[in-house]
């Protein structure tokens, strides 16, 4: 069998959508995923929204950080 993983959020302002990723996911595929699915739920949710993620080498590689950085999340 294989793996899904599967990726939500939601604060006082509402939610934001629901996403079913199949395999795993390396620091490559973790970017595009932060920028074509978790920042416009980031931004649809408001300024108080906090986005949180764990120590997994592909959340704390150079280009991670740097794409943090640069959409001004932190």
């Amino acid at each position: 069998g294989g793996s899904i993983m599967v990726w939500g959020c939601m604060s006082a302002a509402g939610t934001g959508e629901l996403w079913f990723i199949e395999g795993n996911m390396d620091f490559i595929m973790y970017c595009t995923f932060l920028k074509q699915k978790i920042m416009p739920s980031l931004q649809k949710l408001g300024r108080t929204a906090v986005f949180q993620h764990d120590n997994d080498p592909k959340h704390t590689t150079k280009m991670t950080i740097a794409l943090l950085r640069m959409v001004q999340v932190k």
